[in-house]
């Protein structure tokens, strides 16, 4: 048994002996396979009536005015068509979580299953009997599933690396910003036509063996409609959201560290590349590049570069596209088979309808949950999805010819021991933790999307 497989079993039997706790549930919004959906909540969000927290929480309005309550909103998935599981209807929730942060945690405080309030539409909050507290936290988790691998893993990662890799062929061999960038598509483009012929294809694990069906095309749809150049941009999603505050971030924290590193490279690339901002301009290669991702990555959007001016744009464009197919693709695929393998923690798809009042018994769990075969069926694909290939080539790896290029030798030189010392860093971090989150250490990150 490799470390891998090691490193599996035991954060599987540490989810499957604490899932039902609210403080690890809030950790896994941080620290399992999706940390993009939490954002502070703001008052202009309410969609979950006040007057009904205010029951439960007095002091609600001054918590989220001082920045301690955060929302994870999957409304992406509202009035999606349902899908069938051998021959059974299946079900979909839209949930909508707000969740608190103290001193020591993140904990989640209530759970609207739908986009819309009504009387069939309950708040569920821990104040509620354990069974229907619990049933609401598993909506959660399913959503969740959805959004993670259709949105944060498929689109966000793999499908824009496509767009990126594709447009690099703009650029010819010898340039020295292609030099950097081939890496970065090595295998993607095949796995992602396997992906296409096994994942989402007819016939494939998401037509047969979840709620969604044929609509994870309107999902891919709507999200694509909501892809900035901010959002694939760490520094600039961090601000948006506004999460710089979370406690306890590792993988804001994990990643940040390493954008920095790889903007520091890419700096030190482009300044000895081009010697002023005209240069930028005047390359055609580079221009055509990212007019090409600008129409079909990014949809014509306004906020979006469709040329770069000068030299810091460049290298930020260039850090951006790095870090998407190399470590956030790490931080939404290495976690598959460590967060789902224990079943309830991330149902692929729920057998009965979101529940309309809070009497809820553990057979109505029961009964909600996938069957024996689809969980069998999601193991393997989960197990599949986050194997390590036998030619893993980590970030910051580059063949000789390469590396030892005028431009390259010194940036690359650093970069490699800034990716240690962080490397060192987490796992100084990881001895104090229960169930420590190593994602993003840089050895283990792949330098392109090979999985």
């Amino acid at each position: 048994m490799n470390s891998l497989q090691n490193h599996n079993n035991v954060l599987t039997e540490y989810i499957s002996q604490n899932w039902k706790n609210d403080a690890f549930f809030g950790n896994l919004v941080l620290h399992g396979c999706n940390p993009m959906m939490i954002e502070r909540y703001t008052e202009d969000q309410q969609k979950i009536p006040m007057e009904t927290l205010e029951k439960v929480y007095p002091d609600i309005k001054g918590n989220i005015q001082n920045g301690s309550i955060y929302v994870v909103d999957y409304e992406i998935l509202d009035d999606i068509v349902e899908g069938i599981v051998k021959k059974s209807p299946q079900f979909l929730a839209a949930p909508i979580m707000l969740l608190q942060q103290t001193e020591e945690e993140l904990k989640p405080i209530a759970i609207q299953l739908k986009q819309k309030p009504g009387e069939h539409n309950p708040v569920f909050t821990p104040q509620d009997k354990p069974e229907a507290w619990l049933l609401a936290k598993i909506w959660v988790r399913n959503s969740d599933f959805y959004y993670h691998e259709l949105v944060s893993h498929l689109l966000r990662t793999h499908l824009m690396a496509e767009i990126f890799i594709i447009a690099g062929y703009s650029m010819a061999d010898q340039h020295p910003l292609s030099r950097i960038l081939r890496p970065t598509g090595r295998y993607t483009l095949p796995m992602n036509i396997t992906a296409r012929n096994t994942l989402i294809n007819k016939g494939g694990f998401f037509m047969e063996y979840t709620a969604i069906g044929h609509e994870h095309w309107e999902i891919l749809t709507r999200a694509t409609e909501k892809i900035t150049y901010e959002s694939l941009c760490l520094p600039d999603n961090v601000k948006h959201r506004g999460i710089e505050n979370l406690k306890n971030f590792h993988y804001r924290d994990d990643g940040m560290d390493i954008w920095d590193a790889i903007y520091e490279f890419v700096h030190g690339v482009v300044t000895g590349c081009y010697k002023d901002d005209e240069d930028i301009q005047k390359d055609p290669e580079l221009q055509e590049m990212v007019l090409f991702i600008y129409k079909y990555g990014f949809l014509h959007k306004s906020d979006c570069p469709s040329s770069l001016k000068t030299r810091e744009e460049t290298i930020k464009y260039i850090t951006m596209i790095m870090f998407t197919c190399s470590v956030q693709h790490a931080a939404v695929n290495h976690g598959q088979y460590d967060i789902y393998a224990w079943m309830p923690n991330g149902p692929t798809t729920m057998r009965k309808p979101p529940p309309k009042n809070k009497e809820v018994t553990e057979k109505d769990i029961m009964d909600t949950l996938p069957d024996i075969t689809t969980t069998l069926v999601a193991m393997e694909v989960a197990h599949f999805l986050s194997q390590v290939p036998n030619d893993f080539v980590p970030l910051g790896e580059y063949p000789e010819e390469v590396a030892y290029e005028s431009h390259m030798r010194d940036p690359l030189m650093e970069f490699k021991s800034t990716l240690m010392e962080i490397g060192e860093k987490i796992k100084r971090r990881s001895a104090f933790q229960e169930f420590p989150y190593e994602y993003l250490v840089p050895a283990g990150i792949e330098n392109s999307i090979t999985i």
